[in-house]
């Protein structure tokens, strides 16, 4: 409890609630341009003036930069410095992202495990017993009698196809349903007189298409709910002070570049308090000096991160680029070789399928350090073995083929997501653009009813894990896409441009 004087009907308190999001462990200041430092000193100047602070994150810190990659990746014995400056500055509760699961469980849990505040998620559960995988999904602050409780959601839509882990150890359930469940139960059990989500999602309002819309259900669980007095959101990277009702919804960006900070006045009665108003400011924090504290404890992490991605891993200059998704289309690339051979040299497959790591990857070009690698291919997507009919195999070959459309200089995706679109190795197929979608493939060179072992990464594998009921899947590789990449590059050794193995025909 904080505070020493009793309080006495009629009397009024403040309470200070600061919120953060998507701060993707963005601590290297000078190239990175983190504010966390600089919301380290805000917080110190809030708590100074005031008796009673709520410090909150809504999630989004493990995972999403280069710094992520390195703890999780290449060092991760190491403790995590997101989670020494969140311990440092005191945070009451952190909200759970979809990014915490990239990396996997091990990861995370190992991780979590050094902190000094919950982590809360009402609706990600333990598959076999349902039970909360986080201990608690809730918190309560209890200050001068007056008790808050924070709940913790997670959007199931942006939970899906996040870890191939998650398929067997974790259940996301609807948010809208977890929080009937537990904020009904919070109010029976607990009877808090401010009650505060912490949601890892959005506003729909703020959505650019169905799909977002259906990532992003703050207002839904609010209208489903309906007694809610703060949701901080998040996910979307906005700065947003909305009110929507009773209801306060609010979101503080990313990076740390602004927080969130409400005063809540309350008024005391005889056996409650009553809420008089919320007053909401988004803080920039450009213009605050950076915590010397906070920059002297991540020193040395710092200075490891930065030594790591400068290290050079091929010194002479390389040629991979392109500029436009069509040339990888019209003949082999590179590129597209560079990714094929990084299974086959490591993994020893004959038949590998292999996808862009980004919407607007342009390949790789010059002088390279590990730094250029991850900025190429910043996902930790890992090799999967499998064995798949070679009717699905035509299927799946069928599902990017659809999407192909010419534009009479170009050939595009349409409306696919690049990364979506697959590129085969180890046999020879033909795509004739004029036949119907889904038609599309007039020369195969497997057998649709025999079986071939496929090495793919289980990125693919989670996209289309609907389409892929009878895979046998073999192995999941520990060892991540960019890790191979840059032992292929590292043997200096030429890639060379392979024999066209697909053609497409009708242009």
């Amino acid at each position: 409890m904080i505070g020493v004087k009793a309080m006495s009907q009629h009397d009024e308190m403040n309470i200070q609630i600061i919120a953060t999001s998507d701060m993707h462990s963005h601590i290297l200041n000078e190239s990175e341009h983190s504010n966390i430092y600089r919301a380290g000193t805000y917080i110190n100047e809030v708590r100074r003036q005031h008796d009673h602070v709520v410090l909150l994150d809504n999630g989004g810190n493990l995972a999403g930069s280069i710094t992520a990659f390195y703890y999780a990746i290449i060092a991760p014995y190491k403790r995590h410095p997101m989670i020494k400056l969140m311990n440092a500055m005191a945070y009451d509760a952190s909200g759970i992202s979809s990014n915490e699961f990239k990396y996997g469980l091990d990861f995370l849990n190992r991780s979590i495990a050094l902190a000094r505040f919950p982590w809360l998620s009402a609706n990600i559960e333990y598959s076999r017993t349902r039970e909360p995988y986080f201990s608690t999904p809730y918190m309560v602050k209890n200050i001068n009698g007056l008790k808050i409780a924070v709940v913790g959601l997670t959007s199931e839509g942006l939970m899906k196809n996040e870890n191939i882990e998650m398929v067997s150890d974790v259940t996301v359930e609807k948010a809208t349903v977890a929080a009937k469940r537990w904020i009904r139960y919070i109010y029976e059990t607990v009877e808090p007189e401010f009650l505060i989500v912490l949601y890892h999602g959005g506003l729909s309002k703020l959505s650019h298409d169905s799909k977002s819309q259906g990532e992003n259900q703050a207002e839904m669980i609010m209208k489903q709910v309906g007694i809610i007095d703060l949701m901080i959101t998040g996910h979307q990277h906005e700065t947003v002070i909305e009110n929507d009702g009773d209801t306060l919804f609010v979101q503080a960006g990313q990076n740390a570049e602004n927080l969130v900070h409400v005063n809540v006045k309350f008024r005391k009665r005889r056996n409650s308090f009553e809420l008089l108003e919320m007053e909401p400011e988004i803080v920039s924090l450009n213009e605050y000096e950076e915590d010397q504290s906070l920059l002297d404890l991540t020193y040395y992490d710092r200075k490891a991160v930065r030594s790591w991605k400068n290290e050079p891993i091929h010194h002479h200059d390389i040629d991979m680029y392109f500029s436009h998704f069509h040339e990888l289309l019209v003949r082999p690339h590179p590129y597209i070789q560079l990714l094929h051979e990084s299974l086959v040299q490591e993994l020893e497959a004959t038949m590998t399928c292999v996808n862009l790591p980004l919407p607007n990857a342009t390949g790789l070009k010059g002088g390279l350090k590990n730094e250029d690698i991850y900025n190429m291919y910043p996902h930790p997507d890992k090799p999967m073995d499998m064995t798949l009919k070679g009717s699905v195999i035509k299927q799946l070959i069928e599902e990017s083929a659809a999407h192909l459309e010419w534009d009479g200089n170009h050939l595009t995706v349409g409306d696919m997501d690049p990364t979506h679109f697959l590129f085969w190795s180890g046999f020879d197929f033909t795509i004739d653009i004029n036949q119907p979608p889904y038609y599309r493939v007039t020369q195969f060179g497997l057998h649709e009813d025999y079986s071939y072992r496929i090495v793919m990464t289980d990125y693919i594998y989670r996209h289309y894990k609907d389409i892929l009921p009878d895979v046998t899947l073999h192995q999941t590789y520990p060892v991540t896409m960019p890790e191979l990449i840059a032992k292929v590059l590292k043997q200096q050794l030429e890639i060379k441009r392979p024999k066209s193995n697909m053609s497409i025909i009708g242009l």
